[in-house]
């Protein structure tokens, strides 16, 4: 019986469209203007990276699976605050979100360093 070596490739994405951007003062802005989605029911995870704490809303792979094949991720939208040190929670009143450290992700890293200088406007993550 001869076996075969599977090939396994990482591809990384090689294009990432963000459609919005929305920019918070501070995360307890963040957390309040993302409450309304928790009180529905709705988990809700920031992330944070590079001095930015964000939740994104990706458009579904399954959605565009012509795009996501050509390694092509499109993001509806974006909302992110200034964060300069990672916490585990963000607390705003009586709501609590949890945030996850995503700065090991060059992904990540790089999307964040875009918020910096992208205020709304076309630009390249390259």
């Amino acid at each position: 019986m001869s076996s075969q070596m599977v090939e396994i490739a990482h591809e990384p994405l090689k294009r990432i469209v963000i459609r919005e951007l929305v920019k918070y003062d501070n995360p307890q802005q963040l957390v309040n203007a993302l409450s309304f989605i928790m009180k529905m029911g709705q988990p809700v995870l920031l992330t944070w990276a590079d001095s930015m704490v964000f939740v994104s809303q990706p458009i579904p792979p399954s959605d565009m699976p012509e795009e996501y094949a050509r390694g092509e991720l499109y993001i509806a939208s974006i909302s992110y605050a200034p964060m300069a040190e990672f916490v585990h929670n963000v607390k705003a009143g009586n709501v609590e979100m949890p945030v996850i450290d995503v700065s090991k992700n060059e992904a990540r890293r790089r999307l964040t360093n875009q918020f910096s200088f992208s205020r709304n406007t076309s630009s390249s993550l390259e």
